[in-house]
Formats: structure tokens, C-alpha cells, sequence
């Protein structure tokens, strides 16, 4: 590959993992409105059901995630080896030092997604909402 082949996968995957990040912004938005308008008076099953489904979005997006992020440091150690070979661009030296970040942002979004799924079990199925049905 490339120097300009792997930055623009690199870039594109930068494009993704945004998209992926709006899903689960709109995602748990989503859920937390229909837990203070409807779901905190629901039936059990009906609470664990959506919670069910909540359950399968949230594995299926840390399952994209964690092979976005195996993509690009695949793309990363590509790019490290092209270097020893020829010497890169600005931009290729630009993307090439940012690759040490993916590890913290890998754990970053894996510490968002447990929190605010611990928080929606919470909320789903432990706390007492305080108004009359």
C-alpha cells in the first residue's frame, strides 16, 4: 500500500468512528427519554425486553468499535513500515505519531459505554421514579 492509500483509510475509519459515535449518543438519548416518559411504568417483561435490545445495540457497538480500532492500528503498523523504507510526508509523520492514542481511546470509549450502560440498569430497574402512575 501506499503512503496516500493508508491516510485515506486512516481518515475514512476517522469518519466512521464519528458516526459511530452519534449512534450512541442517539442511541442512549433515545433510551433515557423513553425511560421518563413511559418505560419507568411499564411492566417488568416490557423493562426487560427494550433493556434486552439496549443490551445487543450496545455489544454490536463495541464490537464495531474494537474492529475499527484493530483496523487502524493495522493501518498504523503499515504505515510504521513504510517508513523504514521511505521517508513519509508531513501528513504521513502527523498520523503516524497520533497511532499511541487509539489505545487510550479505545479504553476511553470502553469506560463510556460500561458507565452509561450501568447507569440505564440502574435507572431501568432499581430506581424509584417518583411520580404517580
Amino acid at each position: 500500500m501506499t503512503e496516500a492509500e493508508i491516510s485515506n483509510q486512516l481518515l475514512a475509519l476517522s469518519g466512521i468512528a464519528l458516526s459511530g459515535v452519534s449512534v450512541f449518543f442517539t442511541l442512549f438519548s433515545a433510551y433515557v427519554v423513553a425511560l421518563y416518559f413511559f418505560l419507568y411504568n411499564a411492566p417488568l417483561t416490557m423493562r426487560l425486553a427494550v433493556f434486552v435490545f439496549l443490551t445487543m445495540a450496545v455489544l454490536y457497538l463495541g464490537m464495531l468499535a474494537n474492529e475499527m480500532s484493530n483496523h487502524a492500528l493495522g493501518l498504523h503498523r503499515a504505515l510504521e513500515e513504510l517508513a523504514t523504507r521511505k521517508p513519509l510526508t508531513a501528513g504521513g509523520q502527523a498520523l503516524l505519531h497520533g497511532g499511541d492514542s487509539n489505545v487510550d481511546l479505545r479504553w476511553m470509549n470502553i469506560a463510556g459505554l460500561v458507565v452509561n450502560y450501568l447507569a440505564l440498569l440502574y435507572l431501568t430497574f432499581f430506581y424509584r421514579w417518583g411520580r404517580e402512575a
